[in-house]
């Protein structure tokens, strides 16, 4: 029977076990079988004679390494030979993938694990900087390896726990393809998106591709951002949709500079949450411009992964004026082939360069004044750019 094997990865504390339950619960069990590593892991280990919990595995795994490493290899043995018995076509494998802790390191997987387990694909599952924040104060055995202290959970460790999980997997998948070994995509997923989406990425790929939704980000009225959430859920009807505003670190950002200008001397950054918009976090400004470079880069890096990994771009250009990250997305999916798909519906002639890349789909047109037509477009067109 042909199987799907896809590994569900990516730094600590990112919501990425809450968030894949969460999408699963309403998806019938014959479908798929999901493989929670740690679950494994403490079976192995109980069986040597080794209590491994959520409260000691960082110390254990950093003091017994040699211990760790064998326990950690039968747990993806176990896994691999419960997919090579199943009869379902899905099976998701969860587990972190690098994380540094004091003078020592938490590895998720090796590279021979990978070998072993041979994933289809790999998503890395993210949470914005200031959410994991929360929840490591919010998790009373997290907290206290903080000195239950919150100015302690700086956002610059929190950027290059990151960095750390996601280089780990692309220098591991790399080595994979060196083996022969072929991992469709590495996708750096925002678990800001709706279940939905994830649910169509892992199940209905097929007939919902991917299509990465491109759009100015920052500097509108709050009547903008409702037509973009309009366009995307109607979008989303026919097409597994990335968006980038699914992991928002940027409003960070934009505050610190906000802040800054109004008081050049200042030392703490007020934020609010911006789920709830209620819960407001103190940050040190230092820390936040440390932070801040780390994250721009990281921005750009995750939005042209999610290009590279979509059939089509869609760009909802409800604004006049030039969007630099917009005219760079359109570039990149030019790059890598992708259809691109332009929706700006003003008199006023856009940029040239907008103008040229908008030609980038099958029915050559150049842009399209009606969002609606537009999707029709897409959907009809759907069998020549999904080959591609």
């Amino acid at each position: 029977m042909e199987r799907e094997v896809i590994l569900l990865t990516g730094p600590p504390l990112n919501g990425r076990d809450e968030y894949i339950t969460q999408a699963l619960a309403g998806v019938d069990e014959k479908e798929y079988n999901y493989y929670h590593v740690f679950d494994y892991i403490r079976e192995v280990g109980k069986e040597r004679g080794v209590k491994i919990t959520r409260k000691n595995v960082l110390d254990f795994a950093i003091s017994h390494q040699d211990i760790m490493n064998e326990i950690r290899d039968e747990a993806f043995e176990r896994i691999r030979q419960e997919i090579d018995k199943s009869n379902r076509k899905f099976h998701l494998v969860s587990t972190p993938s690098l994380f540094r802790w004091g003078s020592g390191s938490v590895i998720g997987f090796t590279l021979s694990n990978l070998k072993l387990l041979k994933p289809d694909r790999v998503i890395i599952v993210l949470d914005d900087v200031l959410s994991v924040r929360r929840r490591i104060i919010n998790d009373p055995e997290w907290f206290e390896r903080f000195g239950m202290d919150p100015d302690n959970i700086k956002l610059t460790t929190l950027v290059m726990w990151r960095e750390d999980a996601i280089n780990h997997v692309k220098t591991l998948v790399h080595e994979l393809k060196k083996e022969g070994i072929n991992v469709r995509y590495i996708l750096q997923f925002g678990i800001r998106h709706p279940p939905e989406v994830f649910l169509d990425l892992i199940f209905r790929e097929k007939e919902k591709p991917l299509v990465y939704l491109s759009y100015p980000m920052t500097g509108h009225e709050e009547e903008y951002y409702h037509r973009v959430r309009d366009f995307y859920t109607k979008l989303s009807q026919h097409f597994a949709v990335l968006d980038p505003g699914a992991l928002d670190d940027w409003w960070v950002v934009a505050e610190y500079d906000g802040q800054v200008n109004q008081n050049p001397e200042i030392k703490k950054i007020r934020i609010k949450h911006l789920l709830d918009g209620d819960a407001v976090e103190e940050l040190d400004r230092e820390d936040i411009e440390q932070a801040t470079d780390i994250l721009r880069r990281q921005l750009v890096e995750r939005d042209f992964n999610l290009v590279n990994v979509s059939k089509a771009v869609a760009v909802y250009h409800y604004a006049e004026g030039v969007s630099a990250g917009v005219i760079s997305e359109m570039a990149e999916a030019y790059r890598t082939f992708a259809a691109i798909y332009l929706y700006y519906p003003f008199k006023r002639r856009p940029s040239p360069f907008m103008e040229f890349y908008g030609m980038q789909n099958p029915s050559r047109r150049t842009m399209f004044k009606d969002e609606d037509e537009m999707i029709r477009a897409m959907v009809e067109e759907k069998e020549y750019w999904t080959k591609a």
